[in-house]
């Protein structure tokens, strides 16, 4: 708690299949939710706000927590935190564009 406020703290491994280097982070609890996964299993968790950078453009998202370790991808960006922002290309990798 910090003034009154609950805070978590967690650490965040940035590099893909690289568990040795880690990002001590703290943020406020603005929430706690029950989130289903893909499997159908349910757990509450800590949300928190953070910031989305996309390509030149920054936007405040709302972040679940959960140990994602033994996941491929290590943070999953959902739906609400992507829509009328991003476009998916099914097949390809680190795109981003610019309107001009």
């Amino acid at each position: 708690r910090k003034n009154g406020q609950k805070w978590v703290s967690f650490e965040v491994h940035p590099l893909q299949n690289d568990n040795r280097t880690s990002v001590y982070c703290e943020a406020a609890v603005i929430d706690q939710r029950t989130v289903k996964s893909s499997s159908g299993t349910t757990e509450k968790r800590f949300v928190i706000s953070s910031k989305l950078i996309l390509g030149s453009e920054h936007y405040d998202i709302e972040l679940t927590l959960t140990n994602r370790e033994r996941m491929r991808f290590r943070m999953l960006l959902g739906r609400t935190a992507l829509k009328g922002r991003a476009m998916v290309v099914p097949g390809e990798s680190y795109l981003t564009w610019q309107d001009e």
